[in-house]
């Protein structure tokens, strides 16, 4: 049998039943991919509108900021006025291509989501080889700075690479393809 054969008997082979934890990264990849999904179509289709919205947000953000606001209101609203300060300052251009982005990486999500679900051997190794190319990002921005977000999606990324590598014997690991069986 040629190399060739044997990857599409793997690539192409139904895995086994799939269990809570697969069921959970199912549901976030089909969460985020479809909330990003929507984000790069709002973008895409008046990108100059909605910069207009956002900066109008910004500055009535701006001026509502008030020394009675609690503590933990001031914080929240902080974060959103520079998020919303960052994306407003962005040219038609940028924004265009920023959506762009985001639909090719909610696309893959989405892909990663309906290929987990149906249980494809294919859509785990894309899982594990997207999540895998993703750490040194997360990485990068846990060094640059570090918040519970940031450290959350890192942790996050790294337990789902590591579980499906793990547990679905990808990459020959645990015996590969052979011991898969033996040890559900």
């Amino acid at each position: 049998m040629s190399w060739w054969t044997e990857l599409s008997a793997e690539l192409g082979r139904e895995t086994q039943p799939v269990n809570t934890v697969v069921r959970l990264i199912i549901l976030e990849r089909g969460i985020r991919g479809g909330l990003l999904l929507l984000l790069s179509i709002a973008l895409l289709t008046d990108s100059q509108q909605i910069l207009g919205l956002v900066r109008q947000w910004a500055s009535a953000l701006d001026v509502e900021a008030a020394p009675e606001l609690t503590r933990r209101q001031g914080f929240f609203r902080q974060i959103l006025f520079n998020v919303l300060s960052w994306v407003g300052a962005l040219g038609g251009r940028t924004v265009v291509m920023i959506a762009i982005g985001l639909m090719a990486f909610s696309l893959l999500e989405l892909t990663e989501a309906v290929g987990l679900a149906r249980r494809r051997r294919w859509a785990e190794y894309l899982t594990v080889i997207a999540g895998c190319l993703g750490i040194p990002f997360e990485v990068f921005e846990v060094i640059r700075r570090q918040t519970v977000l940031r450290i959350s999606f890192l942790v996050i990324n790294v337990a789902i690479v590591l579980y499906l590598a793990w547990a679905k014997h990808l990459f020959g690991l645990r015996g590969g393809r052979r011991t898969e069986t033996l040890s559900a």
